[in-house]
């Protein structure tokens, strides 16, 4: 059968994890009427949400099973794919002999996860392969990889400390390498299904995505929930994380919109950084304020940095000529953007395209 969770938010201040075993009771007693087994389920009293692990043969068979159980429909109910889903991302534990989720340690799993993306770029192949590497420090604190379809890597972790310390980790070593090695790394903590969803953990891995986008001078990003979470482990204190830009909701908010105004008008050369600050609606004193704290870059640096970066990668991943690249970008010529490519990577765009071809 097909595997699904399902999401419901716990409205009693009173709810225990006794009363969600008595709720999974009353699933159970109808499951097979369904044709469905309900597998596990993640329970956080803290943040007052229950996720509910269905084997089923539809989604429908787990709303209406649902219904009859209890009289009302779950918040949200996704299919899960086992092997590329499930396992990386919740497969760890197992469950008591009432189905509630445990981690390895025997704890109670909540279901939220911590979800790292390592973002990063070689201009050059100075360095060795750093893959391997990656995946290695991942493993050490404890983190679960993610098959990403790109060069990038993306890890979950149970404890939030756990991710930051492996950040931390991973940031000491990239800085290690020179001007031509590009990294982010960015952090958020969330719950596998939300009221909107289609796939597991879609709106932190959503976020972890654009906050990586603007890691270029920050470094490491991390949201407010991550510091949150991981505060709450005996051994935080002992983790410096002074060089890690936490973002709170708001914060989070400004560099979306910022990501899709600056990914809109990409391609355009007439887009000026002028331009970027009006459609904020900010005056020029307040976007270089708000956009320096939050990116590390005054507006007209950041709509250039952007640009390069993306030329970059589609240098890399090769298939086109320096030309279209460089319009494609938004720069108004190849031989400008050779010029401007050339003063902050110190190496010639068709150096990197001739590698990518031989």
């Amino acid at each position: 059968m097909r595997l699904f969770m399902d999401f419901h938010s716990i409205d009693s201040d009173a709810f225990t994890e006794e009363d969600m075993y008595r709720a999974h009771l009353r699933d159970v007693a109808v499951q097979n009427k369904h044709g469905l087994i309900y597998k596990r389920y993640y329970l956080n009293l803290h943040q007052k949400t229950a996720f509910c692990l269905v084997e089923s043969p539809s989604k429908e068979a787990c709303i209406e099973s649902h219904k009859e159980a209890h009289g009302i429909g779950a918040c949200n109910v996704i299919e899960v794919s086992r092997e590329n889903e499930f396992i990386p991302f919740l497969g760890e534990g197992d469950q008591n002999e009432q189905d509630l989720a445990l981690t390895l340690s025997g704890d109670i799993d909540s279901g939220f996860r911590t979800i790292m993306l390592v973002d990063f770029l070689q201009l050059t192949e100075t360095q060795k392969s750093i893959g391997p590497k990656i995946i290695d420090v991942i493993k050490q604190y404890r983190g679960s990889v993610i098959k990403v379809p790109s060069e990038k890597h993306m890890a979950s972790f149970i404890d939030a400390g756990d991710a930051i310390s492996c950040a931390l980790h991973l940031y000491k070593y990239f800085e290690s390498f020179d001007q031509n090695f590009l990294y982010s790394l960015a952090m958020a903590t969330g719950r596998p299904v939300d009221e909107h969803s289609t796939n597991l953990f879609q709106e932190t891995k959503t976020k972890v995505n654009i906050m990586s986008t603007f890691g270029i001078k920050h470094g490491v990003y991390m949201d407010l929930e991550t510091k949150i979470s991981a505060s709450r482990g005996q051994d935080f204190s002992k983790i410096d994380a002074s060089m890690v830009t936490v973002l709170n909701q708001v914060s989070y908010n400004e560099i979306q919109k910022l990501e899709n105004l600056l990914l809109k008008n990409l391609n355009n050369s007439n887009f000026k950084s002028e331009d970027l600050i009006k459609q904020l609606g900010l005056s020029k004193s307040q976007a270089y304020r708000k956009i320096s704290s939050l990116v590390g870059l005054p507006p007209n640096k950041l709509v250039s940095e952007i640009r390069l970066i993306h030329a970059a990668r589609a240098l890399k991943k090769g298939g086109k000529t320096v030309s279209e690249i460089a319009y494609e970008s938004g720069f108004s010529s190849p031989t400008y953007f050779t010029r401007v490519f050339r003063n902050r990577f110190n190496i010639l765009p068709n150096a990197i395209a001739k590698s990518q071809s031989d």
